[in-house]
């Protein structure tokens, strides 16, 4: 009895402290981003992997029409996301979400990727990485805006992507 009873102390102090990781706001959004015309994209690379290597699509043109389809579909959000650790997590390597990156005919460069934050700290980053679910970060220069983008998202944030690129590094 007195082994149960410790047991019990012991998980109910282990549990006080934990509380729950802070939670992105996302809401419906008016803001309208003119996104690029098939055209008007010269490259396409997914940036991915420890390294940060730089991926291009088997069928260039396939994957851009794909990208510009979902881009046509998707529903602006605004996005409030929890402040980020303080100390910030410091890695050696690339641990963020795969990016696809697309340079257009303009010299402008635009970001894609799944929306995520950091919060807490642990050896063991798929602790401290938090997805919103669904919504993918737009960047050009320093601008970021939001939209959810089901099909886009998972494409990225579960590399989908990689059957449509080469991924095979060079021997």
């Amino acid at each position: 009895m007195k082994y149960v009873v410790v047991l019990i102390l012991l998980s109910s102090i282990s549990l006080v402290g934990c509380g729950d990781v802070p939670q992105a706001v996302v809401k419906p959004s008016q803001q309208t981003v003119q996104f690029p015309k098939a055209t008007d994209i010269q490259y396409v690379y997914v940036n991915a992997g420890l390294a940060a290597l730089s991926y291009t699509p088997k069928n260039e043109s396939e994957t851009v029409a794909q990208i510009e389809k979902w881009l046509a579909t998707a529903k602006p959000v605004s996005v409030q996301l929890p402040p980020p650790p303080n100390p910030p997590i410091e890695t050696a390597a690339n641990t963020n979400p795969a990016v696809l990156e697309l340079k257009l005919s303009s010299k402008r460069q635009v970001l894609i990727s799944p929306t995520f934050y950091m919060s807490g700290h642990s050896q063991d980053l798929s602790k401290v990485y938090h997805f919103v679910d669904g919504v993918i970060s737009y960047q050009v220069e320093n601008k970021t805006a939001y939209f959810k983008d089901p099909n886009l998202y998972n494409w990225l944030k579960n590399d989908q992507w990689q059957r449509q690129f080469n991924t095979k590094l060079a021997q």
